[in-house]
């Protein structure tokens, strides 16, 4: 059987053939002992590193990820290794990199090619703070609803892209999402379905729907804290007490939320601590 071609032996490939050790071949873009382990598929490279070193080495991306359509499970490999480094390019906030992997996908021959550039405008207009038309919401959430069951994969994109969604189609979608996940054992799953309800919360909030709230802040509860899960539980904290002060306009509410928003700032999360302060005046008025 052939064996599975991922990124890490992909970029072992390609560096053989271009006769270079690691340390020639990485520069110092990543540490040796980190790229080490990115080659035997120990660590996942970032979007950021992999495309500039794909840059340093004069590899193009299109010939980088076009190498992945040579195994027998071309295609599926091809996307799911794909989608890894564009998630990762998102979460970084870098425009510049998903428009240049936007460039590759429209060069492609993906079997899923018109989705991948659904997604992958639907991110850069997220990071550009820009709407979707509205052709271009319905496609995504038909893409999302047109699924019984979420996988993983689909997960993540639902919380990077319920912004595009009204809050009744927000709440259809996380009950299904909270009926499916909220047992999980996986922790990786569980802050997904936090991360799901957080944002959810966020819409409820701004929208004035305060009575949608009760079933997202069970489900939540529900859930129980472990230390992965402390960064979701404590926005949660912050949103329910929130909700808590709309209903009765008692300090001790106000006073939970902002010991809530200080552990961001004592666990070196200032910024983001800021945000949700600005977010609690803006919704106290």
């Amino acid at each position: 059987m052939e064996k599975i071609m991922t990124i890490g032996s992909l970029l072992r490939k390609f560096r053989l053939n271009k006769e270079k050790t690691q340390r020639e071949w990485i520069g110092d873009i990543v540490s040796p002992s980190y790229y080490s382990k990115v080659e035997k598929d120990i660590h996942r490279i970032s979007a950021e590193d992999l495309i500039s070193l794909l840059s340093y080495n004069s590899v193009s991306l299109l010939d980088f990820f076009g190498e992945l359509n040579n195994s027998k499970q071309s295609k599926y490999n091809q996307e799911r290794e794909l989608m890894t480094v564009i998630n990762d390019a998102y979460y970084r906030n870098s425009k510049d990199e998903l428009v240049k992997l936007k460039k590759f996908v429209d060069k492609s021959d993906l079997p899923n090619k018109e989705t991948d550039l659904l997604y992958l405008d639907a991110y850069i207009a997220n990071v550009n703070n820009e709407d979707l038309n509205d052709t271009e919401k319905k496609a995504l959430k038909d893409e999302i609803f047109s699924r019984p069951n979420f996988d993983k994969s689909k997960l993540v994109l639902y919380c990077n892209f319920m912004m595009f969604y009204d809050l009744e189609s927000n709440m259809l979608i996380t009950r299904r999402i909270i009926k499916q996940f909220q047992g999980s054992n996986d922790v990786k799953t569980l802050a997904m379905v936090l991360t799901v309800i957080g944002n959810l919360l966020i819409q409820c909030i701004e929208e004035n729907e305060y009575d949608a709230t009760h079933f997202l802040i069970i489900a939540a509860d529900q859930i129980d804290t472990k230390p992965e899960l402390f960064f979701y539980k404590n926005v949660i904290l912050l949103f329910k007490n929130m909700i808590g002060y709309h209903y009765k306009a008692e300090d001790k509410y106000l006073d939970i939320c902002q010991i809530a928003i200080e552990n961001f700032s004592l666990l070196g999360m200032p910024e983001y601590g800021k945000e949700l302060e600005r977010f609690l005046k803006k919704q106290n008025g």
